[in-house]
């Protein structure tokens, strides 16, 4: 049988690798895969919890965080599509459409 800290240091690594992801890369998949790993992360210390108390509630919180993400992943490549179909562009930083750029003059 794994330690539960072997586990647990796995899933910390995957949840920073993640985390990683997401704050260095702007473009808007890279920025989903970067999700998708850290849910991974939360998975496997699921996981590694339920088999620790030997109980298998981390198997079935891990297959409702499954659903909850490819669900996610779905309308968020949808939204991706539509961004790159309007502006050209999956850069997250390029991506201004709800700033206000109305010049309001001196307060």
């Amino acid at each position: 049988m794994i330690p539960l800290s072997h586990s647990l240091i796995i899933a910390a690594l995957l949840f920073s690798l993640g985390l990683l992801i997401i704050l260095v890369r702007r473009e808007l998949l890279f920025i989903l895969m970067g999700l998708e790993v850290m849910f991974n992360g939360a998975a496997l210390t699921a996981i590694a919890a339920g088999q620790y108390w030997k109980n298998a509630d981390g198997q079935i919180l891990t297959i409702f965080l499954t659903v909850v993400t490819a669900a996610e992943l779905a309308i968020a490549l949808i939204l991706v599509w539509l961004a790159f179909e309007h502006l050209n562009t999956t850069r997250a930083d390029k991506l201004n459409l709800l700033k206000d750029n109305i010049d309001r003059g001196p307060p």
